[in-house]
């Protein structure tokens, strides 16, 4: 059979946004370009009444937005070729695909979708000193430009959070409500300029929003509020302190989840409550993340992780340690709707059966129905030798599971190398669904391996309790996973094994070579070396000390301290490469510089790779060409240390 080599993910399908419209299904696929430069997109529909697939919109450069429903699809285009901020929108037919007419908004719209028969419903960002540029003048657009180009060479931070991962500096940014006229084109800002709106919902003549009200500082916690159409007014309806996932009605109830962090921290899981007189009362006791954080390298694209059809709310989520499932509220019960090891990407209903974008261990994604057949077949596999999970228990207290692909023709009486992936998060997951790398390196011999430490998703509140432990607990769970692996395989060479994650995976490759000499070489990525720096520098560092529950949030250097690789750089032995990404706000490149710097000075073999143009999704959605790069990097660390000349 064929081997998954190291640019074969340059031949995948990436499929995502499900949506329905009728008898059709829509989704976005994505693949890369012929010269690897960049990824281009197109929008596909399936006719469930004649099983046909075909293409709405062919392949451009992105879909950034789009939006079905019975009578249109709603398809949203940046227009490159000016400065001022707007979007254009293409309105189709659903069933023919044909263009029937065309408008340009003066917003930056991040979603648009019907709220009635004469007015759209969009969410846009603005900037908080100009919350009503869409009413500006052209001369006066002109002028806001030529500010903007005599000020290009400087930035203003006066917020917090000013910059974040992918969209880079935020800084006087904030989401609002838009109600848009369909044939005036009249817009209407429902917002307050300073509330940054992170989810909502309507009905009737009621619209439904969550978010944070702020002017200089966006704290964890949110309030939830609800705007009158008919009176054009907004009322906050909640004052707790709570993290909310979102809020939605549910007949004439108004639930909200949300997270009041009593029990496990500020990193606990949201329960379901009805806001009854602006107080949040228990309606659903949960103990679900409800996201899907079952990590991979072949997925891209937006996934909606809730969405109502027919008035009836269904959610993804991390479930059975491994999986991502999908639930609905049934009889006052969260009920899961899927039981299968994989993922539920994304789902959507038609006449009460439920469709499914999905992901195994030797399949990439394809649309299909519930529990039933596979409907699209744009990814084949049936070529190349595709490990399969091998299951591993560790039977301690708490169960821990992990994995372990095995090599094509394994050799029982051979030795080989091996190398322990780490999963981000931590409250992310591994399962058994098809990722690209691990494959690829299994293609060159290698065993892999890898494991769902405490501290993950998918198993409850205790499980993912890691406050003021990380190094700790999950650190004993990772090397008792792989004394486990060791001793199940002895075909594993145990001076040829490597160790590489990425993000809290990379924090954990830090901490690992600092605390233990066991591994031959290490390849730490968008890792976290400094807490201190971490928590005053990145776009997700002050939310660290709440979820750690430290005493005094305010001063609480030696907690962070204690927690950081870099405070015990001079224990390193481990020959350690870095790869990190310029761009990258989540974990920012001091991270690297710093454990470098003093690995470096104590005469370590380490190296930093540092990619221009990227961010913290450089091994998931990066210019194929630098994942690539990346993945070449790795490799070669791992080849340098763990290969034997032959």
């Amino acid at each position: 059979m064929k081997k998954i080599g190291i640019s074969d993910f340059c031949k995948y399908h990436f499929l995502s946004s499900l949506n329905a419209s009728k008898n059709a299904l829509f989704f976005i696929d994505t693949k890369v370009k012929e010269d690897k430069s960049d990824y281009c997109q197109r929008l596909l529909k399936y006719d469930l009444n004649t099983n046909s697939q075909s293409v709405v919109k062919d392949y451009v450069d992105k879909l950034p937005l789009y939006y079905v429903d019975e009578n249109e699809v709603l398809i949203g285009e940046v227009n490159k070729e000016t400065k001022k901020t707007e979007t254009k929108i293409v309105v189709l037919d659903p069933m023919s695909g044909e263009e029937m007419r065309s408008f340009v908004l003066p917003l930056d719209v991040n979603e648009i979708k019907k709220y009635d028969d004469n007015h759209y419903l969009a969410s846009a960002t603005f900037k908080v000193n100009h919350p009503d540029y869409y009413k500006y003048s052209e001369d006066k657009k002109e002028e806001l430009i030529k500010e903007e180009d005599n000020n290009k060479d400087y930035i203003v931070l006066d917020e917090y959070p000013f910059v974040f991962n992918g969209a880079g500096v935020i800084n006087g940014n904030r989401n609002g409500l838009f109600i848009i006229d369909k044939i005036t084109l009249e817009i209407e800002r429902i917002t307050p300029p300073t509330l940054d709106v992170e989810s909502f919902d309507y009905k009737e003549n009621k619209i439904l929003m969550s978010g944070v009200d702020f002017t200089t500082y966006k704290k964890k916690f949110g309030s939830v509020y609800e705007y009158d159409v008919l009176s054009k007014t907004i009322q906050k309806l909640s004052d707790e302190t709570m993290i909310i996932t979102r809020s939605f009605y549910l007949n004439d109830d108004i639930i909200v989840i949300a997270s009041f962090g009593k029990e496990t921290g500020w990193l606990e899981n949201p329960k379901f409550y009805k806001l009854i007189d602006g107080k949040c009362q228990l309606y659903i006791d949960s103990d679900l993340s409800l996201y899907n954080t079952v990590g991979t390298d072949i997925h891209y694209g937006k996934y909606s992780q809730f969405r109502k059809i027919n008035g009836k709310p269904y959610f993804l989520s991390a479930s059975k340690g491994s999986r991502s499932e999908l639930f609905t509220i049934d009889n006052d019960k969260l009920v899961c709707l899927s039981d299968f090891e994989g993922t539920v990407d994304d789902a959507v209903v038609v006449d009460n059966k439920i469709y499914r974008i999905t992901t195994l261990a030797n399949r990439l994604q394809e649309v299909e129905v519930l529990n039933g057949e596979t409907l699209t077949h744009l990814n084949d596999l049936s070529e190349y030798y595709v490990a399969k999970p091998n299951r591993i228990t560790l039977n301690k207290k708490t169960k821990i599971q992990g994995w372990v692909l095995l090599p094509e023709d394994f050799d029982t009486n051979k030795k080989y190398p091996a190398i322990l992936d780490i999963h981000g998060g931590p409250k992310c997951a591994y399962g058994e669904i098809f990722y690209h790398e691990m494959q690829y390196w299994v293609s060159l011999g290698y065993i892999v391996f890898f494991c769902n430490p405490r501290g993950g998703d998918g198993r409850g509140n205790d499980f993912a309790d890691l406050r003021r432990q990380w190094g700790g607990k999950d650190f004993e769970d990772l090397m008792d996973f792989t004394d486990e692996v060791l001793r199940q395989y002895p075909q594993i060479d145990s001076n040829r094994v490597g160790v590489t994650g990425g993000s809290y995976g990379g924090y954990m490759t830090n901490w690992i070579v600092s605390h233990t000499n066991r591994f031959k070489c290490a390849a730490t990525q968008r890792s976290i070396s400094n807490m201190i720096t971490e928590v005053c520098a990145s776009d997700y560092g002050i939310d660290f000390p709440y979820e750690m529950n430290f005493t005094d949030l305010h001063n609480c250097h030696d907690e962070l301290w204690s927690m950081s690789p870099l405070k015990y750089a001079n224990n390193v032995k481990t020959p350690l490469l870095f790869i990190h990404s310029i761009e990258d706000y989540r974990c920012t490149l001091p991270e690297a510089l710093q454990y470098f710097t003093a690995i470096r000075c104590n005469g370590i073999d380490t190296k930093i790779v540092a990619f221009k143009g990227e961010n913290h999704e450089l091994s998931r959605s990066g210019k194929p060409l630098h994942r690539i790069k990346r993945l070449e990097e790795i490799t070669a660390w791992m080849n340098k240390y763990l290969m034997e000349e032959e």
